[in-house]
């Protein structure tokens, strides 16, 4: 049954033109464990009376995991991106989501259709003139407000909610202020208004405002910024240091510093962390590497060395992370990795892509 399932949801249609066939996989070895842990997606890519169609099947630790089937094309005048979800383990269905674009009044519109096992929902939103009052309006019928997922279990949806963004020219002081009004079927939610503040270009300084009003609370934020500029080669991550209850800046916070520079195939990076953003590899504060981008025997090659620095190992090291990409022929690329760290386990990945 799952083998027949992959069969249909991977495409074999005899009216479509000669498919591609897509291969991603990965294999990784925690040593001194033996076994490696494997995951892999297989995909079909081909044409059928003007469509563009992808079917996708991905595995985990030896387990077809999901089947998602999707195309692109046009009917009539709306563009459409359907996209079929399913669980190969039930086999059972997960989700169908329809985007589409089309014209609405003579202005550019997004609908969206999304059907799952527990309801059905689907969302409108058109944008107004490019220099009129009404910036964007949306329309949501049993659907989340942020995300394309059903609100409630039924199959006859109802308003969810909808907002209304716009925006108003100024004669003076800043450009244009913006706002949106959002109400659901209760009746009135939110107010807000958010508009820049003004300083002299000289200051090197920039602020918005946003004030929020709600049933339950009103809110009135200022959020300041800095303009910088950097030398060549330097990179920084700086921000003020805004004190919100005070309405004070406190200085300048500097996230992290360093350099990246580009000489020839050559691109060299250090960067040195002071906050935990996200910029260096946990748990290390520093970095230093050397990327090469060349071309192979049989095309694009990458090679790349990265040393992390922390608090242990000898002068601060860490771990060592090495990788390599190299094109094997036209659409297949293998690639090979190694983290080292100095206290741990080894860890060792081959990748490999190809389309045929």
């Amino acid at each position: 049954m799952r083998a027949a399932l992959l069969v249909l949801v991977l495409g074999g249609v005899a009216f479509a033109s000669p498919p591609s066939l897509l291969l991603e996989g990965r294999l990784a070895w925690t040593l001194p464990a033996a076994t490696p842990t494997l995951s892999s997606t297989v995909g079909l890519r081909w044409t059928l009376a003007g469509w563009e169609w992808v079917g996708k099947a991905e595995f985990a630790a030896g387990t077809w995991t999901t089947s998602t089937f999707s195309g692109t094309g046009k009917l009539g005048e709306i563009e459409l991106s359907p996209t079929l979800s399913l669980d190969p383990q039930g086999p059972g269905f997960r989700a169908l989501t329809v985007p589409g674009k089309l014209d609405l009044l003579g202005l550019p519109a997004e609908v969206v259709v999304r059907l799952e096992g527990k309801g059905l929902g689907w969302g409108l939103a058109f944008r107004g003139p490019k220099d009129g009052l009404v910036e964007e309006v949306r329309l949501r019928f049993n659907l989340k407000r942020f995300l394309d997922e059903v609100a409630s279990d039924t199959f006859a949806p109802g308003f969810s909610s909808g907002e209304v963004r716009f925006r108003v020219a100024l004669p003076c002081c800043v450009d244009r202020l913006r706002g949106w009004f959002v109400f659901t079927k209760a009746g009135f939610s939110e107010l807000g208004l958010s508009f820049p503040l003004p300083f002299p270009p000289e200051t090197g300084l920039l602020a918005s405002g946003v004030v929020r009003l709600s049933v339950d609370k009103k809110s009135l934020s200022v959020g300041p910024g800095m303009i910088y500029h950097l030398p060549p080669c330097v990179e920084a991550f700086l921000a003020l240091d805004w004190d919100s209850s005070t309405g004070t800046i406190r200085g300048i916070k500097v996230y992290a510093v360093g350099f990246r520079c580009r000489l020839g195939e050559f691109t060299v990076r250090g960067l040195t962390t002071f906050e935990p953003i996200g910029l260096v590899k946990a748990p290390y504060r520093e970095a230093l590497g050397i990327t090469w981008e060349g071309g192979g025997c049989l095309g694009p090659a990458k090679f790349t060395s990265t040393l992390y620095f922390g608090d242990g190992g000898m002068f601060g090291l860490g771990e060592v992370e090495l990788g390599a990409e190299i094109a094997l022929g036209q659409g297949l690329a293998l690639g090979l990795g190694a983290e080292l760290p100095a206290a741990g386990s080894p860890r060792l990945t081959l990748r490999w892509r190809a389309s045929l």
